[in-house]
């Protein structure tokens, strides 16, 4: 297996996209207790206008699963944007940061009654849709609601097969109907007497080139060509999230990804259609720096294993949940030998790295982490009742 390499550097001198570059040159890491995730609302406003000038004709509805902190929600509605939300939870986050049921769009295809309950209640009216049971859902709460309900149909764009290399998660595995099946829904929703919203697709997450969006660019045009035809208005086009931040390997630009995006949609989306979009990661993964503290070693077959005060049940479950690697970082400029990074449960899972290079650690050292934002807090748990990475807000 190949190792993962540890990144010699200093905290204030990391390169690129970390919040480590404004905060930790005023602050003693020594001082923090326990591991810390490290929030920079000015990184989080970078990236959003990074994407907007990207996409300049997309609105951007942030994507709340990837992390809810109120403090970045916050930054969401002093930019202008909008938000993504899946459950009632999240439209109570962000209704607690601020934001008005308009500025809530339901992606999720799958609900149960009791969020569908929640969410008319909350006042939104538009959801997303990709089957007929979905949609007879709805029947029963029609008269109960005081808004038109308005239903957008998802569908794949790419089949899971072909877009599994070219995403790290792939989300057309789980949901979107076939495209032969998308007329077909489309008729269900206006004949149940619900407003048909528009059409929906979602490449996948961390998706590292822009070729399955032009696909799907390209299916929805074809789609609403065909329903113009009959006097069908398609009122939104939502293209889904999944645009790449850097991690371990160094990707292009947002503006040179999202270019063809760009041109495909000027050529062949209807000028009347509105264009929106769902960012998580490129907006909250590289507004998040974590720190772990070594407080464990033994030498098990041969192999130095260092023990940390976060692992797989904390914030690095994405490592799991998000097959995501980080890019991690010290100040010590050693030799670098094979190891074991683990974390702080009594679990053999709790295994961060099974093969990184390491300089010798002494117990109490720290390491950095970059990039930390996208799906780490939000899927922590509190196994084991050992304490979770605080999170401290920088600027």
């Amino acid at each position: 297996m190949k190792a993962i390499n540890v990144y010699q550097d200093t905290p204030v001198g990391v390169k690129g996209k970390t919040q480590f570059r404004m905060a930790l040159a005023e602050r003693d890491v020594r001082d923090i207790k326990g591991p810390a995730l490290f929030l920079s609302r000015k990184q989080v406003r970078e990236n959003l206008r990074e994407l907007s000038e990207a996409l300049p004709n997309v609105a951007l509805h942030y994507a709340v699963k990837s992390n809810d902190n109120p403090a970045l929600l916050s930054v969401i509605i002093e930019e202008g944007h909008k938000f993504d939300v899946c459950s009632a939870r999240e439209i109570e986050d962000c209704i607690k940061a601020g934001a008005t049921t308009n500025d809530l769009l339901h992606t999720h295809p799958i609900k149960s009654d009791y969020e569908i309950e929640q969410a008319l209640s909350a006042g939104i009216s538009t959801f997303v849709i990709d089957n007929s049971d979905e949609i007879e859902k709805f029947r029963a709460f029609r008269r109960n609601s005081p808004e038109q309900i308005k239903l957008i149909v998802r569908f794949c764009a790419v089949e899971a097969a072909e877009i599994s290399s070219l995403v790290q998660c792939n989300l057309s595995y789980k949901f979107g109907c076939a495209i032969n099946e998308v007329r077909g829904l489309v008729d269900e929703v206006i004949a149940a007497g619900f407003t048909f919203a528009g059409l929906a697709f979602h490449v996948g997450s961390q998706c590292l080139t822009p070729e399955p969006y032009l696909t799907g660019i390209n299916i929805a045009s074809d789609i609403i060509t065909e329903l113009d035809a009959e006097g069908i208005g398609t009122p939104l086009l939502d293209i889904g999230g999944g645009f790449p931040v850097e991690y371990l390997e160094e990707i292009i630009s947002l503006a040179e990804f999202c270019q063809p995006i760009n041109s495909a949609l000027e050529s062949l989306i209807p000028k009347y259609v509105r264009l929106v979009c769902e960012p998580g990661r490129c907006i909250s993964a590289t507004a998040v720096t974590g720190l772990v503290n070594i407080i464990g070693r033994s030498v098990r077959d041969g192999v130095t294993w260092y023990y940390a005060d976060d692992g797989v049940y904390g914030s690095f479950s994405g490592r799991i949940y998000d097959h995501c690697s980080y890019r991690a970082l010290t100040d010590r400029n050693t030799t670098w030998i094979p190891s074991v990074l683990a974390g702080p449960t009594c679990d053999s899972v709790d295994v961060i790295y099974d093969n990184i290079l390491l300089p010798p650690l002494e117990i109490g050292d720290t390491l950095v982490f970059p990039s930390m934002g996208a799906y780490c807090a939000v899927s922590a748990s509190g196994f084991n009742s050992l304490k979770q990475a605080q999170i401290i807000i920088i600027d």
